[in-house]
């Protein structure tokens, strides 16, 4: 089948939307399907690629209404990945040449946060409407978020759950230890929806309890649409002691190398734009117990398997608390549960939706 993937940023790009289309791009040939992506601009030669201007977390392109006539016009099937305000155009095409459209929810843009983003919450929520609106199928991650999505809770009748492709190679865990102490891991953009000022603040409270290291692992002072770095980077340099940045993986299967030397991992988010959080699915394959923040959506994964706690969004110190309580506890892996973050499986039930026999 032919299988049209639109999305705002792709590979190169580290967020966990580029990875998701990644793996579902990478799967859907590999079992062969003809599949093409279409994004801004990217260094990527596997896609089509439309130029642009960056406003905040958006990406603007004059010309991607023309652009994408001929990419829909070659499909049989369109995904569009959201949010994406040139989705639009995709679903307006996909509706005139009678193409299957299938619209993926990753998250939503809440009046919220920085400047630019509100703005861009409050426009590109008609916009948004219509590609609902005219979507055959939207796939939601879980019912738990999708009962707080304004979008999702409006074209409800439309909703699939498929969880998020999950694809690691599970390592041996190597408990490091390092002079006796314990590795507490973040795995993620450094963007202010995530909440790492959260953990800088209860660094305090941490080292009263234990002796620790904080490694972030991901982008930091290249985060597209995002400069929240700059406004950490003050703190981060006075906790040094504690913070080490390691920096983007640009090979996402080297990931599985930092989980294995983590004794946990903390997804501290704070805003609705993080919806599942697929890096705490990959450590928990991997045997990493976590500690997600109190989030719809978010909260799924250590309810699935009990391979972690669950810490308040806005108290600090119950932050602190749960990472201390996981550190100091030792989680059993649900197997059974854990075999449901596999992306094998997501990508069959992606096949069920387009119709591929």
């Amino acid at each position: 089948m032919k299988i049209l993937i639109g999305l705002t940023y792709y590979l190169p790009n580290i967020s966990g939307v580029s990875q998701y289309a990644s793996i579902l791009a990478e799967e859907l040939i590999a079992r062969g399907n003809k599949v093409r992506i279409i994004c801004a601009k990217s260094t990527n030669k596997n896609v089509v690629g439309v130029w642009g201007v960056s406003i905040g977390k958006g990406f603007i392109m004059p010309m991607y209404w023309l652009k994408s006539i001929k990419q829909v016009k070659w499909a049989e099937v369109v995904n569009c990945h959201l949010p994406s305000i040139e989705s639009f155009w995709l679903a307006l095409w996909a509706k005139i040449f009678k193409k299957k459209l299938i619209v993926t929810h990753h998250c939503e843009f809440m009046v919220t946060g920085t400047i630019s983003n509100k703005i861009i919450a409050i426009l590109s929520w008609p916009i948004h409407f219509f590609v609902y609106l005219w979507a055959d199928m939207i796939v939601a991650y879980t019912k738990d978020y999708a009962n707080y999505s304004s979008f999702l809770k409006i074209f409800n009748k439309k909703v699939v759950y498929i969880l998020p492709p999950i694809k690691i190679s599970k390592i041996k865990h190597q408990n490091l230890k390092l002079k006796n102490k314990y590795i507490i891991g973040y795995v993620g953009r450094i963007a202010w929806e995530k909440g790492l000022d959260r953990l800088i603040k209860i660094i305090p409270l941490l080292k009263k309890e234990i002796n620790f290291e904080m490694w972030w692992v991901g982008p930091f002072d290249e985060v597209k649409g995002d400069s929240y770095y700059e406004k950490l980077k003050h703190q981060i340099l006075k906790q040094n002691e504690y913070i080490k940045l390691i920096g983007p993986v640009k090979n996402h299967d080297l990931l599985n190398q930092y989980y294995a030397k983590f004794d946990c991992l903390v997804l501290p988010s704070t805003d609705n734009l993080e919806t599942f959080g697929i890096v705490q699915a990959e450590a928990m394959v991997c045997g990493v117990p976590v500690i997600a923040s109190n989030l719809p959506g978010v909260r799924v994964p250590v309810h699935m398997t009990g391979m972690g706690e669950i810490a308040s969004i806005t108290d600090n110190n119950d932050l602190a608390e749960k990472i201390i309580k996981v550190l100091k506890t030792k989680y059993k892996k649900n197997d059974d549960n854990l075999k449901l973050f596999d992306y094998k499986k997501t990508v069959d039930e992606y096949e069920k939706i387009f119709g591929i026999n």
